[in-house]
């Protein structure tokens, strides 16, 4: 694996070592939260929240995000700073300064975003190896289908990570298998993490949740191809409705209304590394076809269980203990 596949591996994983809480990868709201950036998630597709931090906002400032890919601006937006707290450090109850903006319409690739004020002549630079833009989700519904999706122009990063989204997960409550190829686009995988759209670790193909994935190598134009398994999400489905135990906090959706993070599993960003004929993908954009394939479980197969952590998720887990799951 090259160099710079391993950083982006460790990068993403090490966000299990710097926090207390235990990982349960693949499971409810016990996760990893974002690792502290200036701007919270790395990647991100028009219409998405981004949240952006630095000490010199204060509450009700108007801060002004421009978006600049090859030395020229492709978009911007202007938004005040809010006082919330801190997904990147679920366990203060303190609200920060921060400045919450809806991703606009951008080409795809590694951008660099300039934060700016009028305020007080106050800015910032986000450069583009922290922050790439991507294609929208393929969207999914709970039932057995075959997508083809062609012209899926979608961001390649500085380190070379090809992006790949799947969202309207949040109406799919039951065990689903997901198949997934790029027929021409011949990605030799070496490396998969997966984020949610708050920037959230979920799984990945090395470690602990390396029994989530299946890798079938191909040749020729193809990529290989991705098996994912994503198990049951029934009791966090039934927990995170309207008056359930863990219903979501209508004026912060990043949290439950008791107070414990919530981790939103309606879009999944799978991020993948590997080389293309043999080199490791140009940053910048490029425009695939994907065809993915979703099968529901028929209840026979362990990977399709539920897990504890979907059912108490949320709860304090400072007391819990590591373990496979």
């Amino acid at each position: 694996m090259a160099i710079k596949q391993l950083f982006f591996v460790a990068l993403i994983l090490g966000t299990v070592g710097s926090h207390t809480a235990t990982v349960h990868a693949g499971c409810g709201c016990d996760k990893p939260p974002p690792t502290p950036a200036a701007a919270v998630p790395h990647v991100a597709f028009a219409g998405m929240p981004v949240t952006f931090f630095d000490s010199n906002m204060h509450v009700g400032q108007t801060w002004t995000v421009t978006f600049e890919q090859h030395g020229a601006a492709v978009g911007s937006v202007t938004a005040p700073v809010v006082s919330r707290r801190d997904l990147t450090n679920p366990s203060s109850t303190t609200s920060v300064p921060q400045l919450v903006v809806t991703l606009p319409e951008l080409p795809a690739g590694p951008t660099r975003a300039v934060v700016s004020t009028t305020a007080t002549g106050a800015s910032f630079i986000v450069p583009e190896d922290k922050f790439t833009a991507i294609a929208k989700p393929v969207m999914v519904a709970e039932q057995d289908t075959d997508y083809s999706v062609d012209n899926y122009a979608t961001g390649i990063g500085t380190d070379g990570t090809v992006y790949v989204s799947v969202g309207g997960l949040n109406g799919v409550c039951e065990a689903m298998e997901f198949r997934a190829v790029l027929p021409n686009y011949p990605l030799r995988v070496t490396s998969i993490a997966i984020l949610n759209a708050q920037g959230f670790f979920i799984d990945a193909l090395q470690g602990q949740s390396a029994p989530h994935f299946q890798l079938e190598s191909q040749q020729g134009a193809s990529s290989d191809i991705l098996h994912y398994f994503r198990h049951s999400f029934a009791q966090y489905c039934l927990t995170h409705l309207p008056g359930g135990a863990k219903e979501v906090d209508p004026t912060d959706p990043h949290w439950h209304r008791d107070g414990t993070p919530h981790v939103d599993y309606s879009t999944l960003i799978f991020a993948f590394s590997g080389q293309v004929n043999g080199t490791t993908p140009s940053a910048g954009n490029a425009a695939l076809t994907v065809d993915l394939e979703t099968q529901l479980g028929d209840g026979t197969n362990a990977w399709e269980v539920e897990r504890e952590e979907e059912i108490t998720s949320g709860d304090d887990d400072d007391d819990a203990e590591d373990g496979d799951e």
